[in-house]
């Protein structure tokens, strides 16, 4: 299923709007893209819904007529244009008016998200202490995820702004399906309306700095779009040439070309989604061993009548932490200082999103530039359980390794132990090592000859252990 993320949610009410767009219901289409830039909060999709606008309010106009008998009478119309927007404009006030009302409820003030983000991403440099990374990072991705899809999806909107110009310019009968008549014709009016909003979006994004997968989801549904197009359209001039010599290719034919093209690239898929689920499902396969363990612990130990909070820490690892709904009650996440220096997550309190939660956390406890805050961490021996990710060099008893190669939660619990303290290895899986593995079997999942050819690390997890008492 999609995370419920803005840019994956987006991603579907894209999908939405571009089938009723499809369908000429323009009404449908645009109010989908309303409810993606009011009620998501990411304002910026709205340049993904602009052909969409843009389209409806020509069609309105009576310039866009379809048909032959239109187009002898072509003449603007004001009134449908005002229509248009008076409807937007009634819908978009309702929907900004409902999540307003659900915002105070949850801020407990009048707000508007839409207004926060733009000023948060007017500062320069907010998100770039998360890192950047070059462009080949998103081509990287789609190849990764799409393979031959992403390059055939990227390449449909030029193969039919080449194949329109031809037509136009060049008209040959095998681009016409052998009437020249047909290359006087539109081409893809619809189809270049779907596809323009990809580019857009992609010239967008990909300049930024700070880079992110999740920032590519909106793009996902036009590259399949895309890939679609293109395929269509070679295998139709592939028909159309070899209608010259042996007639036309029958469709049960054109199916198996189809399969031929496709299936490398539905196999390569397969061994990708593989490879994500056997070398990193890791954090979430612990997290479920932290789950049952806490849980079983809990039942054992004697209750003082107080709800404590139990701590379960990590360092670095804090950004693969799945969700808080795979702790326990009255078990938090809790961070140790690392080598990041932004700013990390703070748990909700019983205020929610309100006001008064920076009360029980303290003033000055979020900034707005994503600066480290030091009341995030705390020590060592708060801690009931830790996370870490471990080279297996560090598991051996001959580990030699420098300090500096020590995962960071080790030496906490190595200083915690000194001081009295014990730790135990209840729980490791297996995660793969990026930088050790070979490229191929990084990237792809083989079921054979995998020996030895994936190095992995562990994921492993370490509960303190109870002193006894004497």
């Amino acid at each position: 299923g999609q995370a419920f993320l803005p840019s994956s949610t987006v991603m579907i009410l894209w999908r939405l709007s571009a089938a009723n767009q499809l369908k000429e219901n323009h009404a449908w289409s645009i109010l989908w893209g309303l409810l993606a830039v009011l009620a998501v909060g990411w304002p910026f999709c709205a340049v993904l819904f602009v052909s969409t606008g843009v389209w409806a309010l020509w069609k309105a106009s009576g310039l866009g007529s379809s048909t032959s008998e239109d187009e002898k009478n072509k003449k603007f119309q004001l009134g449908p244009v005002i229509h248009v927007l008076v409807r937007t404009a009634i819908h978009a006030i309702l929907i900004q008016a409902m999540v307003m009302a659900i915002d105070y409820y949850f801020y407990g003030q009048i707000l508007s998200p839409i207004w926060n983000i733009f000023v948060y991403n007017a500062q320069s440099g907010g998100d770039e202490l998360y890192g950047v990374e070059p462009l080949s990072y998103y081509i990287k991705n789609l190849l990764l995820n799409f393979n031959l899809v992403s390059l055939l999806g990227v390449a449909s909107l030029p193969l039919i702004t080449f194949k329109h110009f031809v037509k136009r310019f060049f008209p040959r009968p095998e681009f016409c399906n052998h009437d020249t008549q047909k290359c006087n014709e539109g081409t893809g009016s619809m189809e270049i309306l779907v596809l323009v909003p990809m580019y857009i979006w992609m010239g967008i994004v990909l300049p930024r700095p700070h880079k992110e997968e999740r920032f590519l989801f909106p793009i996902y549904p036009m590259i399949c779009f895309g890939a679609s197009i293109t395929m269509k359209e070679a295998i139709s001039l592939l028909n159309n040439i070899m209608s010259k010599k042996q007639g036309r290719i029958s469709r049960k034919v054109t199916l198996w070309i189809g399969l031929a093209l496709l299936s490398p690239s539905a196999m390569i898929s397969v061994s990708r989604s593989l490879a994500l689920c056997h070398y990193y499902s890791a954090p979430l396969d612990l997290y479920r061993d932290l789950f049952s363990h806490a849980v079983t612990a809990t039942s054992l130990s004697v209750s003082n009548g107080e709800d404590t909070i139990t701590h379960v820490c990590t360092a670095g690892e804090w950004y693969r932490f799945p969700s808080s709904f795979f702790l326990p009650p009255n078990h938090q996440l809790g961070f140790l200082k690392s080598s990041f220096t932004g700013q990390l997550p703070q748990p909700f309190t019983q205020f929610g999103s309100k006001k008064e939660s920076l009360d029980v956390m303290g003033v000055g406890s979020f900034n707005d530039i994503n600066k480290e805050e030091m009341d995030r961490y705390i020590d060592i021996d708060q801690c009931a359980y830790v996370v870490e990710l471990v080279p297996s060099s560090f598991e051996s008893s001959d580990n030699t390794s420098r300090d500096d190669d020590i995962p960071e939660c080790l030496k906490y619990m190595d200083f915690d132990s000194s001081a009295g303290s014990s730790w135990t290895q209840i729980a490791s899986y297996d995660y793969l090592d990026a930088d050790s593995t070979p490229l191929l079997h990084r990237i792809l999942y083989f079921p054979v000859g995998m020996k030895g050819q994936a190095i992995y690390k562990g994921y492993n997890l370490y509960a303190r252990r109870k002193r006894k008492l004497w």
